[in-house]
């Protein structure tokens, strides 16, 4: 079989050419740093084209990126506990979704020889303790919240006897998918 040159060979052939040195003429002729975002079309970058850990949070607008986690803590400053249900520490207002929280804090016995206080973290049920005078009791609290509108989480507590002080309260919530209630038992 004879070989010869083709119409479509010499134009593939010049094409190639011509594409190789543009690419060279633009990496010689433009200078560094010349081209930013007057020049690129919208949407020309993309998540492909951006190496992964290289953005930073301030790069983003506010909202685009969901924090981690939200915490609202109080400092060792002793708060006397009411016998109302108050709010002990809030975290920052949460967008709408599911959460898990983390909730903890110092409860410290009063006058009177028993403290009895109940405290609640989110919108779970609360829990009773029990306190003896001039006694510390860590208290650790953990529950699941999902605001269908922004709110804060929070830890709240009341006292039905004695006059029981808190301290060192801290709130946390861990944004989560789904959650999934099962069934108990068996």
């Amino acid at each position: 079989m004879k070989r010869r040159i083709t119409p479509s060979l010499v134009v593939s052939i010049i094409a190639l050419v011509v594409a190789l040195g543009g690419a060279s003429y633009a990496a010689i002729q433009i200078p560094k740093n010349s081209v930013g975002t007057k020049q690129l079309k919208n949407r020309a970058v993309n998540s492909n084209k951006v190496k992964d850990g290289s953005l930073l949070l301030k790069d983003f607008k506010s909202g685009q990126v969901k924090p981690n986690a939200w915490e609202g803590s109080k400092d060792a400053t002793l708060q006397p506990i009411s016998s109302t249900f108050d709010t002990v520490i809030n975290t920052a207002v949460l967008p709408k979704g599911n959460y898990v929280l983390l909730g903890r804090a110092n409860i410290i016995g009063g006058g009177g020889a028993v403290n009895r206080i109940i405290c609640s973290l989110g919108t779970d049920a609360a829990q009773n303790f029990t306190v003896s005078q001039t006694a510390v009791m860590p208290l650790a609290l953990n529950g699941t919240f999902s605001p269908t509108t922004p709110q804060a989480a929070s830890l709240s507590c009341l006292k039905t006897a004695g006059d029981p002080q808190i301290a060192q309260a801290h709130v946390i919530a861990i944004p989560v998918g789904k959650l999934t209630r099962g069934t108990s038992g068996p």
